[in-house]
């Protein structure tokens, strides 16, 4: 939620820039063009989800799946050997963030045919996360009404559900 108010100050930084003068500099009409559209875009993400009550994250029995800015990630819980919480915290940009991700750490095999399958940017996507977290991919666990670290047990736990047998 911190990123659409540090767009929407932004740009009413730039309106008020444009407001002073009749001779707007292009690196204005920029600023709003860029901010702008980036603050009715997270706007436009957050009314949906808000409006039509369309959850970030649905856990069932056999799969996880995650609707990440308008894209349906799906986890088979089947290819999944364990979730793991990563907190990275620290100042960029002169503004402290705060990110948790839950990586997931598919099993070998499965590991192995996402590599190869991926082209372009998504293989070097892949390659960065390896590096950051040791996955392949990562669940954005942010300002969610769950704490990540409870989610991520909760991941777990239906892992470890999943590979008993079951008692009848």
């Amino acid at each position: 939620m911190p990123t659409i108010f540090i767009l929407l100050v932004f740009t009413i930084i730039f309106i008020y820039a444009m407001a002073q003068g009749k001779d707007t500099p292009l690196w204005v009409w920029g600023g709003l063009l860029f901010f702008g559209l980036g603050f009715l875009f997270m706007l436009f993400v957050v009314l949906r989800e808000r409006l039509l009550h369309k959850p970030y994250i649905i856990i069932t029995d056999d799969k996880v799946i995650v609707n990440h800015v308008g894209r349906i990630w799906e986890y088979n819980l089947a290819d999944i050997n364990r979730f793991e919480l990563h907190e990275y915290r620290g100042w960029g940009l002169r503004f402290y963030f705060s990110t948790d991700i839950i990586s997931v750490h598919y099993k070998r095999n499965v590991e192995a045919k996402k590599m190869g399958e991926a082209e372009g940017m998504e293989r070097i996507n892949r390659k960065m996360s390896v590096a950051m977290m040791n996955a392949q991919e990562g669940i954005k666990a942010n300002q969610l009404t769950m704490k990540p670290k409870q989610l991520c047990d909760l991941l777990n736990k239906r892992l470890k559900q999943r590979r008993m047998p079951q008692q009848s």
